[in-house]
């Protein structure tokens, strides 16, 4: 492996060099990217945007951090979003800034403390462990699980090498997350009383303290098993632990409450349901004086509390629970069981119809007529989900009328067969019946006739680029614009304008 020195220097060797030496690497292609987290087993991202005001405060304590960090051999480097769309758009980057962690060359976690270099410096030495300890006695599983909080071990026969090397392959792509261990010692399996080899058991300091798996080592088993077993049946979420419920892979119940004597009643209410129905839902205490906004995303009114609702993260779905019902305990039953059977219907958040001209060149989509226009299969949709406040859709706005007008005068929408629509994904829902959510704005996807069929469309937001999707993936393959005929004025405006709607409309937020 390359040493970090060479990879720094050759790293800053082809980048835009700065008055002040600097101990972050700038990246400025998908090459670069690439060639930093493969030659590094540890390396730190910053996607940042010039414009923000966070990535901006962030930037005296990100250096000082890699100073401190260059003896450790760990990679501090950084990317900016606004000129390197396409590689934040892979990397699903939400927010500016986001710090990704990369280990030997794969995105493994994302940095969730408050953004100073003491935090980083500790986060990131966090990771130097090797993530797998040997155990060999009760004494050295004791001092494991008083070191950390959450301990994976595998107790596995001394013979059988097939299991001890997926162990250790597996244990490698966690290792962010959890301490490894592994035993094959007959003395300590005897002493923690396995029954079967090989099992794997996860210490915790909650609940039953330990959860037992038992069978081969396949991966995506004994990781749910992990992840499932890693939150709490009931306690409460914040922002530090959001993640683990995430990953935990159920539909997720929050129970809201505006005191904690309500909490309290809630717990005893809740804590039998959590138990029955453990790996089908995960529960959560929620204060709503604190996350308000919450409850406004799940769509619950706020006019009454207790509530409950449910978000299921894989398809984005949310279910409110009727707030006009009292929370007993045959009603929750019921309503969770609506929920699984796939009788519950999901909130859908949308706006009031919109008035529209046959004439308008984009197509206003709200969440009430998603299906009417965008499936329409009689036509190929391409549709634009936009935000407001997103600059980067500001600054596509004016590209994406020019190019409704285009497809609208260059042939008839019967004779081409294409509608260009966008939607406010701020204030409306994309149904479940399209089979994707969200990730960020600007989304554009192309919905094609007869089949729906959903192209995504991740060239640079530009008309020629625009354009050349529409003429390649149209259904009816009747549009064929000319590209050297294209205005050139709006061609690249995207790239002059960012800067500026982002100064007008962006920094208010620390999002897409």
């Amino acid at each position: 492996m390359k040493s970090f020195i060479w990879t720094a220097i050759a790293l800053s060797a082809v980048t835009i060099s700065t008055a002040v030496a600097s101990n972050v690497i700038p990246l400025n292609s998908t090459e670069e990217l690439e060639d930093a987290i493969q030659q590094n087993d540890l390396v730190l991202l910053n996607f940042f945007a010039p414009w923000c005001p966070h990535s901006k405060a962030l930037v005296p304590e990100y250096e000082k951090a890699a100073t401190v960090l260059l003896t450790d051999k760990i990679v501090l480097a950084e990317l900016d979003c606004s000129v390197n769309q396409n590689i934040c758009s892979k990397y699903n980057v939400q927010g500016y800034p986001t710090l990704q962690l990369f280990r030997k060359g794969h995105p493994s976690d994302i940095f969730p403390l408050e953004r100073n270099s003491e935090n980083i410096v500790k986060y990131m030495k966090s990771h130097l462990s090797t993530g797998l300890t040997h155990l060999k006695t009760t004494d050295d599983l004791k001092k494991l699980q008083k070191e950390e909080a959450l301990v994976v071990v595998a107790y596995i026969s001394d013979n059988d090498k097939a299991s001890v090397e997926q162990w250790e392959s597996f244990s490698e792509g966690l290792i962010d997350d959890f301490a490894f261990g592994i035993a094959t010692s007959k003395s300590l399996i005897e002493a923690e009383q396995i029954k079967t080899l090989p099992s794997v058991v996860l210490y915790k300091r909650f609940d039953t303290l330990r959860d037992v798996y038992t069978g081969d080592i396949l991966s995506d088993q004994v990781e749910d098993f992990i992840k499932l077993n890693s939150v709490p049946l009931l306690s409460s979420i914040e922002p530090l632990n959001f993640m683990d419920y995430v990953d935990a892979g159920r539909p997720l119940a929050y129970i809201f409450s505006d005191s904690e004597e309500m909490q309290n009643k809630m717990h005893e209410l809740f804590l039998p349901l959590a138990r029955e129905y453990k790996g089908a839902f995960s529960f959560v205490h929620i204060d709503v004086n604190q996350y308000k906004s919450q409850a406004d995303f799940l769509s619950l009114t706020g006019k009454t509390w207790p509530a409950l609702a449910v978000h299921n993260f894989k398809t984005g779905a949310r279910y409110p629970y009727d707030e006009s019902k009292s929370l007993t305990e045959s009603n929750i039953i019921e309503f969770l069981k609506s929920i699984q059977e796939g009788q519950a219907e999901p909130a859908l958040k949308s706006q009031a119809y919109a008035v529209r001209n046959p004439d308008d060149a984009v197509k206003v989509v709200v969440g009430k007529d998603f299906e009417e226009i965008v499936m329409d299969k009689s036509r190929d949709v391409l549709l634009e989900i936009y935000a407001p406040w997103c600059g980067y859709c500001q600054a596509l706005a004016p590209i994406y009328q020019q190019l409704g007008e285009l497809v609208q005068t260059y042939h008839s929408e019967e004779g081409h067969g294409i509608v260009v629509a966008k939607m406010d994904g701020t204030l409306n829902d994309v149904p479940l019946s399209a089979g994707f959510s969200v990730k960020g704005y600007p989304t554009i996807k192309l919905f094609k006739a007869e089949t729906n069929e959903i192209i995504d469309f991740n060239g640079e937001r530009t008309l020629h680029d625009l354009v050349e999707f529409l003429n390649k993936h149209s259904t009816r393959q009747s549009l064929k614009i000319d590209l050297e005929s294209l205005p050139q004025s709006l061609i690249d405006k995207e790239s002059d304008t960012s800067d500026k709607t982002a100064v007008s409309g962006v920094r208010q937020h620390d999002e897409f």
